[in-house]
């Protein structure tokens, strides 16, 4: 005679189910998109920065003192480099993201850069943003996460489900922390112009005046409670699979606004849509490669015969 399942097994089983699948190995392609992408942004941001080097990173700039930084809630500035010391950072930073790119020496590429990320960050606050934060939070779980192993049937790399998971976590906390924010502690509920008068603040580019001048302002109201909602349902948007495109087009739409409208604000949206990597899934990585693939042998066969 079957016995009725207790409540505490039952809730034991999928415990235990839960755990397995978070330590299990998945496939690690999405993961190694999103190293690749996610590196790129880094680059791309110190490589900006990198510009006024003498000013951001040497005593020829301005920087606050442990005392004033204090006053504001930071904590003390790491010491400041000489020109030399800076060609030493430049290349250690050039040599970790080519190690992680490349997926060689990964373990000691992540400490690199990690240890780039925190020194960056922590240099100079006053040129920190959520940015800093974000590559050092990210390299970090990266780096005290298992690495990759060899699929002993296909050959190809697994890795750990769980830093895969806080990442993609990470997003989505953002998203729904910035709505929470915009909703409960801001004015977004309160006014219907909430964005229209802030894209005309001193962040707005050339771009942003000219729809300010352009576009008629129920528009501002709509793409402001487009804005809210996607970042409100971000949880159901990005963790529901047949949901995702809808996530993918509204939040690749929200941070190209973001680009254009905001000055330097491509940094943030660039390291955004790296994220979104982790949403894609091997299968299909796999077959957008071959359908790319496919494209450019018809592409060269075409040229071929008509040259």
């Amino acid at each position: 005679m079957n016995e009725t399942p207790r409540p505490e097994a039952s809730a034991a089983s999928v415990f235990r189910r839960t755990v397995s699948s978070l330590v299990a190995g998945i496939d690690a392609l999405p993961l190694r998109v999103f190293e690749v992408c996610f590196t790129a942004s880094y680059l791309l941001r110190v490589g900006w920065l990198g510009l006024w080097w003498r000013e951001w990173l040497t005593e020829e700039g301005i920087h606050l003192n442990a005392a004033e930084l204090a006053e504001i809630g930071y904590a003390p500035p790491l010491p400041l480099l000489t020109a030399p010391g800076v060609v030493l950072l430049a290349v250690m930073i050039c040599l970790s993201a080519a190690g992680l790119i490349l997926n060689k020496a990964r373990r000691l590429a992540l400490l690199g850069i990690f240890v780039c990320a925190l020194y960056t960050q922590g240099v100079d606050w006053m040129s920190a943003s959520s940015l800093s934060k974000l590559h050092v939070a990210v390299y970090g779980i990266l780096l005290m996460s298992p690495g990759y192993l060899r699929d002993p049937v296909n050959g190809r790399l697994l890795i750990c489900a769980v830093p895969v998971r806080v990442i993609q976590a990470t997003l989505i906390c953002q998203y729904l922390a910035s709505g929470t924010a915009k909703a409960f502690k801001g004015d977004w509920l309160k006014h219907s112009d909430v964005l229209y008068t802030l894209v005309q603040g001193v962040f707005r580019t050339d771009f942003a005046a000219w729809c300010l001048r352009t576009l008629p302002v129920w528009s501002w109201t709509v793409m402001q409670w487009v804005t809210l909602l996607f970042e409100l349902e971000a949880p159901v948007l990005f963790c529901v699979k047949n949901l995702r495109p809808i996530a993918f087009v509204i939040g690749i739409g929200f941070h190209l606004m973001i680009a254009l409208m905001m000055k330097d604000l491509i940094f943030f949206s660039a390291q955004m849509w790296t994220f979104y990597a982790l949403f894609i899934t091997a299968e299909e990585y796999r077959r957008l490669g071959a359908w790319v693939v496919a494209g450019w042998r018809r592409i060269s066969g075409f040229m071929i015969r008509h040259s």
